[in-house]
């Protein structure tokens, strides 16, 4: 179960960070995400972590006002499994131009003892107009958060990256037309500030390594097809100190997101 909230709370955590893309928005008449009020996608999710299968419902429930713009609301039924649809629930995502924008509250779990939220700004999640290996976005950051006494920063790195266009691409056995992919890659290290005889002292609980890097594939007119995420990383050696943290010592999880039915206007 732990493995299952780890996922969740770092695919929020990486949809949840505000960015400026390098290059401007462009009008588009062509929907990658169609969003219109009870449109929804439903998705099988396999992963290798325990309590890691399961079935999610993502839809649009209606309008949300966000300070003064309007976006659409993203809800799943239960708590869902999917990176994707965890990344979505509970926010708000607007188009503009070329660009599709999240707005909301995230949540970063690296457990269930070690929760903590984060404002997202329209943070661009699927830009149409880019090209392969584009990025459209890098930010770098520190949160910090406090643990039993202990207080630990997350300092990372968050990449996003247009990949491929796709004339077509086939996934369960369905075909899709014109499908653009999008890749989010999450840098991260963690240290966790030691009182030593009143001393304190930076240990380096996490090196720094790329944690996530999950691949959403848009189809035309659809949304999201199909989302591949893998999760992986390693702590470091701690058997010299007298701490114990709400980080499992090493995680390697596979996930996939693949579309099963659908209703879009």
């Amino acid at each position: 179960m732990k493995n299952k909230l780890l996922l969740f709370g770092l695919s929020l955590f990486v949809l949840s960070c505000s960015s400026d893309d390098s290059s401007p928005s462009v009008e588009s008449v062509t929907d990658f995400l169609p969003l219109s009020d009870a449109n929804y996608w439903s998705y099988d999710v396999t992963s290798d972590a325990e309590d890691g299968v399961g079935n999610d419902y993502l839809y649009i429930a209606n309008d949300t006002v966000i300070g003064t713009i309007t976006y659409k609301k993203f809800k799943t039924e239960d708590l869902a499994f999917g990176f994707f649809s965890n990344a979505l629930s509970n926010n708000g995502v607007r188009k503009s131009g070329d660009e599709l924008l999240l707005t909301g509250t995230a949540s970063f779990n690296f457990s269930e003892e070690l929760p903590f939220s984060i404002d997202a700004t329209n943070l661009v999640i699927f830009k149409e107009n880019a090209t392969n290996n584009q990025v459209i976005g890098t930010l770098n950051g520190v949160i910090e958060e406090e643990y039993e006494g202990y207080v630990i920063a997350f300092q990372y790195e968050l990449t996003t990256t247009a990949k491929e266009n796709l004339d077509t691409y086939s996934i369960n056995g369905e075909t899709y037309a014109n499908v653009k992919s999008m890749e989010i890659k999450l840098n991260l290290n963690a240290i966790l500030q030691y009182d030593f005889n009143g001393i304190p002292l930076p240990i380096t609980i996490m090196p720094q390594q790329d944690v996530v890097v999950s691949t959403q594939y848009y189809a035309e007119n659809i949304g999201v097809v199909h989302v591949t995420t893998d999760l992986e990383y390693q702590l470091s050696d701690l058997s010299q100190y007298p701490i114990e943290v709400p980080i499992p010592e090493s995680v390697a999880i596979s996930q996939n997101e693949v579309l099963t039915s659908y209703s879009v206007e």
